[in-house]
């Protein structure tokens, strides 16, 4: 039986490099929990996008030590304006130019390179293809798996680009991980509790930037709860009472829209928390 994975194996054995699509926000998280076994040794460019939503900082130190790998490139996009295009363009001709050089030795026909663009649902794959071609021919919307099939776009003379589908791999996230992916609409909504991800979320955040909580009127010295988001934004329900869920919600929404500022949820030592369904895996 044909599996998203296995989808994803046959076509990169066509491609000549990999444009892997991350969250700038979860430059470590938002990976696939199986890229090395999936992509091996091939050249990549990783592209952190909604880098408008991320800590400049933190990403450049993030792009450093993406760069130290081999074959590796990394770049950070918002996909809101045509800055970069250029630059990741001439990322992938200079991954690419081994192999066109090789191809020229062997006397074959000259053949645009073949990128496949990859990541986790809604990291922006399909905003990537938009925004290289110009026109929006790869579906988008703000919600995982969107796309729904595969095809090939011509984004300059010697590269063309292989829009796949949202790939949740077949694990259980769990713990931090979840979280954060959570918050950053990885996960989709049916599959975590609001309230317990915008109240994880909020210790997450403080720990990282407490400055960010100050909008909800938490202090770097206070333990943030949701009732300090429903107390700030008037969130009442019947008799008074603080309404959660809808304070939940509003953290969620403040989060995803920057306005709590920029900011980058992994550390260097962050730990993948997954659990694999090997037997899938394996197809």
């Amino acid at each position: 039986m044909s599996t998203p994975l296995s989808r994803i194996r046959e076509q990169l054995k066509v491609v000549d490099l990999l444009f892997e699509v991350r969250d700038a926000r979860l430059p470590l998280s938002s990976s696939h929990p199986a890229s090395k076994e999936l992509f091996g040794n091939k050249p990549k460019v990783l592209v952190l996008a909604k880098y408008d939503l991320a800590d400049p900082e933190a990403v450049s130190h993030w792009i450093r030590s993406f760069e130290a790998e081999a074959d590796s490139r990394a770049i950070a996009l918002s996909l809101k304006n045509s800055r970069g295009k250029n630059k990741l363009v001439d990322l992938a001709l200079s991954l690419t130019a081994p192999k066109r050089e090789a191809h020229k030795r062997k006397g074959l026909l000259p053949r645009a390179m073949r990128v496949c663009v990859v990541g986790l649902p809604n990291v922006g794959k399909s905003s990537l293809i938009n925004w290289l071609i110009g026109i929006k021919k790869a579906p988008v919307a703000d919600r995982p798996g969107v796309t729904r099939g595969a095809h090939w776009v011509r984004v300059h003379p010697q590269l063309e680009l292989l829009d796949t589908p949202g790939m949740m791999p077949p694990v259980m996230f769990k713990g931090e991980q979840s979280v954060k992916l959570a918050l950053c609409n990885v996960i989709p909504g049916d599959h975590y509790d609001i309230d317990e991800v915008a109240e994880r979320g909020l210790i997450l955040l403080h720990s990282i930037k407490p400055e960010c909580l100050n909008v909800y009127g938490i202090t770097r010295d206070v333990e943030p709860t949701l009732e300090h988001v429903a107390r700030a934004r008037a969130c009442l329900g019947p008799g008074g009472k603080f309404d959660l869920k809808r304070a939940a919600a509003i953290v969620v929404s403040d989060f995803r829209a920057g306005k709590l500022g920029r900011v980058v949820l992994d550390f260097e030592n962050t730990v993948q928390e997954t659990a694999f369904a090997a037997a899938e895996l394996e197809e």
